[in-house]
């Protein structure tokens, strides 16, 4: 355009980007310069600043753009209000200590560039990384979780308090724990509280890691939180996209169509009443509360109220109540065709699953991890082992995968699976059943045994007659006070052997005087006492394992089993403890299966 002239000559940019350069260039020579301690420093006497105007703000950016770490903790007010906020963040790199207030409406978008925030350690960081992504989308490149590395280490209590304990002598206060971090100005006690829990961090960070070192689990470390991060992202996105599904509340998988329609009607309700409290949603109706309402609801006949529900918290009532039972009316008498499809159940079939191989799984699983000295659900989790036991999962290669196991599980894993074979014959499963029976403690055979008990006394079938059952040894369930209280009602019979091939019944009055050490060491009727011909009521039967099918396999002389077949049409009533049940056991022509086996699921 002619006659144009430029608003600024070209040696005015110049002289301005000079100046910006040296200006900047000044910052960063006055800058305070960060001596990072030796790891595993220790601040004795922490002090701390509190961040929450761009002037604090600003101090810390150059530190913390020095460091190669840091440790944080968070702190939010989910139990107080009806939007959850992230409230606090505490940093500490050596001796520097910060509070960070999101709440004060600092701009944070340089903190998170910072390089000590990609590499953090934490203390049971699911819920900080949780909050850091939902409120700030920011997640650390690396991260490592002393309570991870406290459970890899086998540590009984793995909780900050315990472990600061443990290796520092020092008893954290608790006071803290559940306060209103919402509250400004913060007290000074929630301060030092909140300070607390990043100081010892380092420290227990540099000891831990000497440790996993020398067990050669610092790699199971890495992994771990690996894995941690990476869940956590998959998690954050798939819960973006199931938002409008967050009524569907755990447990609700088992409703049908009508109940989902009044739970989605409750949850709404509950989520409106909290937003006008500004309540956390539970102080409102807790959620487990709410499904049995539904359940007392969808069963109601006609009109829904108050009677027909359990018990109400003390909080809904008057008004309150009447738009609750309101919105669940209204969802009542709306047309079929609006109420909520059932989800499509994701989990394996419970048929695909072999519960034989799953609970062998589990063994092998508990044995190495107390060989180990950790939690046998770091090797694997219960859906994990669902995963490992699923026929439709191909070789054991595909069913690492679909488990998701890490790589130092899946080596711990191919070390186990050449023991996860299965008893096929009648002899191997006594030897498996045998196994089982010898490694079981007295005080869990004591609870089965009483437990038992309380079955027995509530089957109809063996209130009344005479009932065919057996001493037992110290492998089986001990029934002895039920046999008393049979032998005193004069209706106890009891088995004695006569040959390799044969065996009667008696009946016995008195426990003490009436038997005496028979065939196989077994306590059995007296030579004296004359057999009982007629068919008793019921029969109680020992086994060596029993299948949840009824199935059942004994000792192999065939003694129960012949003597059964000739009283077809009484109850039989197998008697077990939990170690003997299998899904199913192979069963020839002359093998009688149980009505019922009773033992303790």
């Amino acid at each position: 355009m002619e006659g144009w002239q430029p608003l600024i000559s070209s040696e005015r940019v110049y002289y301005i980007l000079n100046c910006m350069f040296f200006i900047s260039a000044i910052s960063r020579l006055f800058a305070p310069k960060l001596v990072e301690e030796a790891a595993g420093f220790l601040d004795e006497n922490p002090e701390y600043m509190f961040v929450n105007d761009r002037k604090s703000f600003k101090k810390i950016l150059p530190i913390l753009s020095q460091a190669s770490s840091c440790v944080m903790d968070t702190e939010a007010d989910s139990m107080y209000h009806y939007k959850e906020k992230l409230s606090l963040i505490q940093i500490s790199v050596g001796k520097y200590h910060w509070l960070i207030d999101p709440l004060c409406g600092l701009n944070l978008k340089p903190l998170w560039k910072c390089k000590a925030l990609k590499n953090i350690t934490f203390h049971a960081c699911d819920y900080d990384l949780r909050l850091l992504a939902v409120f700030h989308e920011f997640y650390p490149e690396k991260i490592y979780d002393t309570s991870i590395a406290a459970k890899l280490l086998g540590e009984k209590q793995t909780g900050l308090a315990a472990l600061v304990e443990k290796y520092f002598g020092v008893k954290l206060s608790k006071e803290n724990q559940k306060a209103d971090w919402t509250k400004r100005p913060l007290p000074p006690e929630m301060c030092y509280y909140a300070v607390q829990d990043t100081v010892y961090l380092d420290a227990l960070k540099e000891l831990q890691s000497e440790r996993l070192r020398e067990l050669g689990r610092m790699e199971w470390l890495r992994e771990s939180c690996e894995t941690l991060l990476k869940n956590l992202k998959k998690q954050n996105e798939n819960s973006k996209n199931s938002q409008k599904e967050s009524w569907r509340l755990k447990g609700s998988n088992i409703f049908k169509p009508y109940e989902l329609q009044l739970l989605r009607a409750a949850w709404q309700w509950r989520d409106r009443e909290a937003k006008r409290k500004d309540f956390a949603a539970y102080r409102v109706l807790n959620p487990y509360l709410m499904l049995d309402i539904i359940k007392a609801a969808a069963r109601s006949k006609g009109k829904i109220d108050e009677r027909s529900l359990p018990k109400l918290p003390r909080n809904i009532k008057g008004n309150m109540l009447k738009s609750f039972l309101g919105a669940l009316n209204e969802a009542a008498s709306a047309p079929a065709s609006e109420f909520p499809a059932i989800p499509l159940n994701k989990a394996a079939p419970r048929t695909s699953i072999n519960e034989d191989l799953r609970e062998k799984l589990r063994e092998l699983r508990n044995e190495k991890a107390e060989q180990l000295q950790i939690e046998s659900g770091l090797l694997a989790k219960q859906s994990q082992l669902n995963a490992l036991a699923n026929t439709l999962n191909g070789d054991w290669e595909e069913k690492f995968n679909v488990a998701e196991l890490m790589n130092w599980q899946r080596e711990i894993w191919w070390s186990l699976i050449p023991k996860a074979t299965l008893p096929k014959t009648p002899d191997e499963f006594r030897v498996w059943a045998k196994q089982r029976l010898l490694a079981m403690d007295a005080e869990t055979k004591a609870m089965e045994s009483e437990k038992l008990l309380v079955e027995l006394s509530k089957r109809a079938t063996l209130e009344n007659g005479y009932i065919a059952a057996f001493y037992p040894t110290e492998l089986e369930p001990q029934i002895t006070p039920f046999l008393r209280k049979l032998a005193s009602e004069n209706r106890l019979l009891l088995p004695r052997v006569l040959d390799k091939q044969k065996m009667e019944f008696a009946l016995v009055q008195n426990l003490d005087s009436d038997l005496c050490e028979g065939a196989f060491k077994i306590m059995e009727p007296k030579a004296d006492l004359p057999a009982y011909e007629n068919p008793p009521t019921a029969f109680l039967v020992p086994g060596v394992v029993f299948g949840k099918d009824c199935s059942r396999i004994g000792h192999g002389a065939g003694y129960y089993d012949q003597f059964l077949a000739a009283f077809k049409g009484v109850p039989r009533f197998g008697v077990a403890y939990s170690v003997q049940i299998r899904t199913s056991l192979p069963q020839n022509a002359t093998d009688i299966k149980m009505d019922e086996v009773l033992w303790v699921k």
